[in-house]
């Protein structure tokens, strides 16, 4: 694969950030954020990245769909250069989309919560 596609992204983005309950829209909003800096390359240049940018760029980077890589260059008077760049894990952005939907059993973490206060609350009554 040449490009990674919108369509490729969402997929993947909603294996990964909709099972943990983020909605279609924000999952659309972060595809097009991110496609909005890598366009038809597959690398970004860490310097053009606000802090924030960045953060959600390490956010990715646990997921499994960027990397960083470093290269560095001699210039002049033999100092060395070097650039930070993001990549995109083309392989594993592919992989992602194409996993199977798990069916999820869980429990969510806040009903737990929730149910331990309640059951709390009627042994503090009794």
């Amino acid at each position: 694969m040449s490009v990674i596609t919108r369509d490729v992204l969402l997929k993947a983005l909603d294996k990964i950030y909709g099972r943990r309950g983020m909605v279609k829209k924000d999952i659309e909003e972060l595809s097009d954020f991110i496609l909005s800096f890598f366009g038809y390359e597959d690398y970004v240049l860490d310097n053009v990245l606000s802090s924030s940018e960045r953060d959600v760029f390490y956010n990715l980077e646990e997921f499994g769909f960027l990397k960083t890589e470093v290269e560095e260059v001699n210039i002049f008077k033999g100092k060395t250069w070097r650039i930070n760049q993001w990549k995109y894990r083309k392989e594993k952005i592919v992989e992602i989309a194409s996993r199977e939907p798990v069916e999820a059993n869980e429990e969510s973490i806040y009903d737990k919560i929730f149910d331990e206060l309640e059951r709390e609350k009627l042994t503090q009554k009794v």
